[in-house]
């Protein structure tokens, strides 16, 4: 959705089929039972519409926008099947919730803040009464294409990390991301529907550099040719091993304390769940910057369902 999208007409889900003798054409209307079907099945939808009349039929459920990289909507190993490997597959899974997921992989904070994908979100919380907007930001501005080998000194023969990182270059990014932080909370204040809208965030975890970049169906595609994020980089910078891991530590700590200050400054605004070791290192990583599913449950998921319950018993009392 994009600025002046609200004047374009989006046809209406679903009220008419395909026809099995023109399979190209969708001239028959869809019987109600289809129609009650579709609708008690859906949860989630990345479409302004579809969400609007969620909350009209379904009003009770927790109402949540979603949006943020590939922590989001990183895809299932065989793409479309298999088990969830992201926290809003997690999420879709649950009748108590009404989503709308506006991510995309390989979104950076800054960009999301800004131009069309900024509209599209204040679009959404503006014309609906969303209760949680979540909110995956920072990892890709830090660690991303283009980015994180621009932290990297070149050949510097040290033996601690920090000397082999552009210490003042880092710094502005972490500000940038602070300033892109701040204005959401900002719009939320001055553009929600729900005056009492809550931001949850979380801190990533400690990334581990190896080779293994995103495969999907057993290796057969690999997007960027299955390049990793992290270690190509760190070996052309000629970064030893051994300070792989505490290198990137050290970045994951830099956001995380970022976002928990800006906790600190807007607590009734802004949650940050402190996802950092809750992933094993040896066993809970799909690759370099992303979990296996058996670890996505333990993360933001279940924060907004605790905080969902809390709300739903507010309501009902």
């Amino acid at each position: 959705i994009i600025a002046g999208a609200d004047r374009v007409r989006e046809p209406a889900p679903n009220l008419y089929y395909h026809s099995p003798h023109h399979p190209s054409r969708r001239t028959q209307p869809m019987p109600h039972s289809k129609k009650r079907k579709r609708w008690s099945t859906l949860r989630s939808t990345s479409r302004q519409s579809e969400f609007a009349e969620l909350i009209a039929r379904y009003p009770r459920r927790t109402r949540i926008v979603a949006e943020g990289d590939s922590w989001f909507v990183y895809p299932r190993k065989r793409l479309f099947a298999g088990k969830p490997n992201n926290i809003i597959n997690y999420l879709k899974k649950m009748e108590r919730f009404n989503l709308l997921h506006l991510a995309s992989n390989g979104s950076v904070a800054v960009a999301m803040l800004s131009g069309d994908s900024k509209v599209r979100l204040l679009q959404s919380i503006h014309r609906n009464n969303v209760d949680f907007l979540l909110f995956s930001g920072g990892g890709n501005d830090i660690v991303g294409r283009w980015d994180f080998d621009y932290f990297l000194k070149d050949r510097v023969n040290s033996k601690h990390f920090e000397d082999y990182l552009h210490t003042g270059r880092l710094s502005r990014r972490i500000t940038q991301i602070t300033h892109a932080y701040e204005d959401l909370i900002d719009y939320c204040t001055a553009y929600s529907q729900n005056p009492a809208i809550r931001i949850i965030t979380h801190t990533y975890d400690y990334l581990v550099p190896n080779p293994q970049g995103a495969d999907f169906f057993g290796g057969l595609f690999k997007p960027d040719r299955g390049q990793a994020w992290l270690y190509p980089f760190l070996i052309d910078k000629q970064v030893p091993e051994a300070l792989h891991a505490p290198l990137v530590r050290y970045l994951v700590d830099r956001l995380a304390e970022c976002l928990l200050k800006l906790q600190d400054r807007h607590a009734k605004r802004l949650v940050v769940v402190d996802t950092r070791g809750l992933i094993d290192p040896a066993n809970g990583w799909l690759n370099e910057i992303h979990p296996k599913q058996q670890s996505t449950k333990g993360l933001p998921s279940r924060q907004t369902i605790r905080l969902s319950r809390n709300w739903r018993e507010r309501q009902c009392g």
